[in-house]
């Protein structure tokens, strides 16, 4: 059987992604345009430093995963990279 690769998706991409920050009902709250090739690893890493610094709790970054869960009072966000220009802020 054939062993299936281990998916990457931090890895630079040769087209521009976005850093974005989406409510609980999946709206944009907030979002930034990444440079192709950006470090996106770094990118999230340095989100959710950022985040933790505000006082968010932040959950870990998964090995294989490109987002990260943070609540604070009361409030629960998700900060992802997306592939796709995300919608205007407050739309889904």
């Amino acid at each position: 059987m054939r062993r299936r690769s281990r998916p990457e998706p931090l890895k630079p991409r040769r087209e521009g992604t976005w850093l974005v920050v989406r409510d609980r009902l999946s709206q944009v709250v907030a979002s930034r345009p990444l440079e192709p090739y950006a470090d996106l690893h770094a990118a999230l890493t340095g989100a959710r430093e950022a985040r933790i610094a505000e006082g968010w709790d932040c959950e870990d970054i998964g090995p294989c995963v490109a987002f990260f869960f943070c609540s604070r009072a009361g409030v629960r966000e998700m900060v992802i990279i997306e592939r796709r220009p995300p919608p205007a802020v407050g739309r889904s």
